[in-house]
């Protein structure tokens, strides 16, 4: 089915205005405008999408599924790819983040501050990211081992 388009008048002393239906042919979106409106005139029909599907919202959500499937698997593979940055950041991050939250002082804060009193809360913030982050770092090797180690069958001897 197409979508046709047309500008129809219904009163003599009114004005154009646009309509919009859904027929397999011009000579039936005409017939259909007709029957709808009972219009005095119908002007510049003209067809503004010819769709292929019958099921338009089926195919949007299939393609939607195809655009997460292939989020997905890139998501996996960058994952895989660079497991020991990602959980350093992440190590860090929650380490700072948990330092920041038991001293109540942010980097930020420590920053803003022109005297010497914030020195201690910083430097555990900064050593529980660094910590945490070498942490994850050693972490993500050894699960990056894993994930490149290859694939082979493992042999049982039977004792006779």
């Amino acid at each position: 089915m197409a979508t046709w388009r047309a500008e129809i008048k219904v009163t003599n002393t009114g004005s154009y205005f646009p309509v919009t239906v859904e027929a397999g042919a011009s000579y039936v979106a005409k017939e259909t405008i007709q029957h709808i409106y009972s219009p005095i005139s119908i002007r510049n029909l003209h067809q503004v999408s010819n769709r292929s599907s019958s099921n338009p919202a089926a195919s949007e959500a299939s393609m939607n599924a195809t655009v997460a499937l292939i989020g997905i698997i890139a998501a996996a593979w960058v994952f895989m790819s660079f497991t020991p940055w990602i959980l350093m950041l992440l190590g860090g991050a929650g380490g700072a983040w948990g330092a920041e939250k038991i001293t109540g002082q942010s980097i930020e804060d420590y920053n803003d501050r022109d005297d010497d009193l914030g020195h201690g809360k910083a430097v555990i913030v900064l050593a529980a990211a660094l910590i945490l982050g070498g942490v994850g770092f050693a972490q993500g090797v050894e699960l990056k081992k894993g994930f490149d180690a290859p694939d082979t069958p493992t042999q049982v001897r039977q004792k006779n």
